[in-house]
């Protein structure tokens, strides 16, 4: 698999582990998308752009399922998935990166919350499927 147009979702830099991830998998990374319409017209009009402009990918890392499942039947979809912890300030959070930076970030949490660490597995090839069953309906 070389040079598959593979559009990336997500606002977050890439590391460099997973920039070259990407390359050995041969996705060329050609569109980014920070956010997703909520429309679902929207969303397949997006769709249907992508598709028209040669994407044959979506490379992401977290996603809801529904809007997983809608881009898993219109390309193939890539997750990077990243191992996710808490420390309890910025500076045990920045050493913890600096010993691996090509595959460790951090998200800062509000005053008082802990800070988000996580670090980069893999690249997952997924295919979401939902099977809805209504269970209640409202009187």
């Amino acid at each position: 698999m070389k040079g598959v147009k593979t559009a990336y979702v997500g606002r977050h830099s890439l590391l460099s582990a997973q920039v070259q991830a990407i390359k050995a998998l041969g996705l060329e990374l050609v569109e980014k998308i920070e956010n997703l319409p909520n429309d679902s017209r929207e969303l397949h009009k997006l769709i249907t752009e992508l598709k028209q402009k040669g994407i044959q990918a979506v490379l992401t890392v977290a996603l809801p399922p529904h809007l997983l499942a809608t881009l898993s039947s219109a390309f193939d979809l890539y997750i990077l998935e990243m191992q996710s912890s808490t420390m309890q300030n910025i500076t045990e959070a920045e050493k913890w990166v600096n010993e691996k930076p090509q595959t460790r970030t951090y998200l800062p949490g509000r005053p008082g919350e802990p800070v988000r660490i996580l670090e980069f597995k893999g690249i997952n090839k997924i295919k979401v499927i939902i099977n809805s069953e209504r269970v209640y309906t409202v009187p």
